[in-house]
């Protein structure tokens, strides 16, 4: 678990950091960026997070749709950075930090991390061998397919919330300070997630289920946001074709090995 949120931090941090050193350039291919993350996001959720999830228990569809509608208010407040809208264009420096857009970026980042370390009552809690997929808990018990998916989302995130932050006139420190509140999120999600399934409640076993298909519905919504929103006049155009296809041959690969 430590291990993995140490990596996750690390990811945020050197978002942020290549919005400072490589800001423009990154911008410049900022959609492709997102569309090969969006294409693997969708790769393991149909491969890999829907069956078993499924597998847990009843009415995961409706988990899976108040995930998706979630989504759609923690964006309200995010402003639709997790599929790396950048809104500087008319973004008026005030010196003071979005506070709405920050909070919703972190609770986003935190449910969407719990799932992550399944340890003995999370995903591992079934016989993966029923679906193929025991290697995917090598480290710590951690879901590496989903830890890779993250790492995809959450490098573009940072660097997209590194340039709002900057955009907005926040002072370098603070920015920076925000970056490893936002960095620990992941790992705060798996504490929390290991501190619920070990609640001895009734519900306790519900959690894996649960955080599952909330985290199946958030994942849906962002992935396909990405790849079909209307920031290119709706044309797949033929990079952007490209990387979708190396993305999914990425996720068929990590679920399949």
């Amino acid at each position: 678990m430590w291990l993995t949120g140490f990596i996750l931090l690390l990811i945020a941090l050197l978002g942020a950091g290549a919005y400072d050193r490589f800001g423009t350039t990154l911008k410049a291919h900022l959609s492709l960026i997102l569309a090969f993350g969006g294409a693997f996001l969708i790769g393991i959720i149909f491969n890999h997070l829907i069956p078993e999830t499924y597998a847990m228990g009843e009415h995961v569809g409706w988990i899976v749709v108040l995930g998706f509608l979630l989504q759609g208010v923690l964006e309200y407040g995010s402003q639709g950075i997790e599929h790396g809208h950048m809104h500087t264009s008319h973004v008026k420096s005030s010196s003071r930090m979005p506070w709405a857009m920050f909070v919703s970026l972190c609770l986003h980042a935190l449910i969407e991390s719990m799932p992550l370390h399944g340890d003995d009552h999370g995903h591992a809690h079934h016989d993966h061998a029923h679906h193929g997929h025991v290697h995917m808990h090598g480290m710590e018990g951690v879901d590496t397919a989903l830890l890779i998916g993250l790492i995809l989302h959450k490098l573009p995130v940072a660097l997209v919330l590194m340039g709002m932050l900057d955009a907005l006139g926040i002072k370098r420190s603070s920015r920076w300070l925000a970056m490893v509140v936002f960095g620990l999120m992941p790992l705060a999600g798996m504490m929390l997630f290991d501190a619920l399934v070990h609640a001895g409640t009734r519900w306790s076993e519900l959690v894996p289920v649960w955080s599952g298909g909330l985290l199946i519905g958030i994942l849906l919504h962002i992935s396909t946001t990405i790849l079909f929103e209307a920031s290119d006049g709706h044309h797949f155009n033929r990079n952007k074709l490209l990387v979708t296809i190396a993305g999914l041959v990425l996720a068929v690969l990590t679920t399949g090995i």
